[in-house]
């Protein structure tokens, strides 16, 4: 079976905006590999967070700003695939990407790059958005709204 190296795990909804993303740099720590060297897979769910958390910070829809406008996304689904490993102390990126969603949900895919480019693995989360009170919320919070118009409208810095 051949593997894709930059697969579309979110197709695109006819009419929506393109994905909007994010990236962040890394180096990889000694304490991050395994006795064969290589970074040991349990380590990228830490990876692609810090991808989602260059992506709050980006376009100031993070966890914390999330908490003060009083919900929370916590993440319901995640999948990894491992394409080329990476090593010791091997600088990478983490791109995260924001697929559009007519849910209450966000949807985010993972490409992560060695210093070389090549693929090292790709992967997605998705989140659903919930109140204080971990109930599931049917609707998009006024701060949400909010962000998917200046997205429908381009006005986020790509």
């Amino acid at each position: 079976m051949r593997r894709r190296n930059n697969p579309l795990y979110f197709p695109h909804i006819p009419d929506a905006p393109h994905p909007i993303t994010a990236q962040v740099k890394r180096k990889v720590r000694f304490e991050e590999v395994d006795p064969l060297g290589i970074v040991w897979h349990g380590r990228y769910p830490s990876y692609i967070e810090d991808g989602r958390a260059a992506f709050g910070e980006k376009y100031g829809i993070g966890y914390l700003d999330m908490y003060r406008e009083n919900f929370m996304a916590p993440v319901v689904q995640m999948h990894i695939d491992y394409h080329s490993p990476l090593s010791f102390p091997e600088e990478f990126t983490i791109t995260a990407s924001l697929h559009w969603a007519e849910s209450v949900r966000l949807n985010f895919q993972y490409l992560i790059t060695g210093h070389d480019g090549r693929v090292v693995s790709t992967g997605y989360t998705v989140q659903l958005l919930m109140n204080l009170k971990r109930e599931v919320l049917l609707a998009r919070p006024e701060f949400v709204e909010d962000f998917c118009r200046r997205w429908k409208e381009k006005l986020f810095n790509e």
